[in-house]
């Protein structure tokens, strides 16, 4: 089974709860929450009809940032609308992408993403390690909107 932790728009798929669950075989529900990533045939509901995902592939490119045409409004209506915190990072990533190649921005990431402590992998919304309990640098989880 492959596994592809990085997402077009520079999204870290690796800390997606849905991929760590896949990868680690704990996923709750496989017919709805099973994620390899967004550049694999299976991902999450949320990601499978996802704009940047469909015009990237469109255009052949790896990184929404290899596009002549970015930032477009889709991308920039991404970033200004995202429900979730930890979309604020990408830019970031997209910029260390291109400065220092994917190898080592994926490097970072699961730097970034994983206890310092015990290096069990995390997921955006962990505050600490579930492996050992040492804070982490997660973000607080929104509310389910109903």
């Amino acid at each position: 089974m492959a596994f592809f932790p990085d997402g077009y728009c520079g999204l870290y798929c690796g800390s997606c709860p849905d991929f760590l669950a896949t990868k680690t075989g704990n996923t709750h529900d496989p017919e709805t929450s099973s994620c390899q990533g967004c550049k694999s045939g299976v991902t999450a509901p949320w990601c499978t009809d996802c704009a940047l995902k469909t015009c990237a592939q469109k255009r052949a490119v790896e990184f929404c940032s290899e596009c002549p045409d970015f930032p477009c409004p889709e991308y920039q209506d991404f970033i200004d609308h995202a429900k979730d915190p930890y979309v604020v990072e990408i830019g970031e990533y997209l910029a260390t992408i291109k400065e220092a190649g994917k190898e080592e921005w994926l490097t970072r990431m699961k730097r970034r993403w994983s206890c310092p402590s015990c290096e069990t992998d995390a997921t955006w919304w962990d505050l600490s390690c579930t492996g050992c309990g040492t804070p982490l640098n997660g973000y607080e989880k929104p509310p389910e909107e109903t």
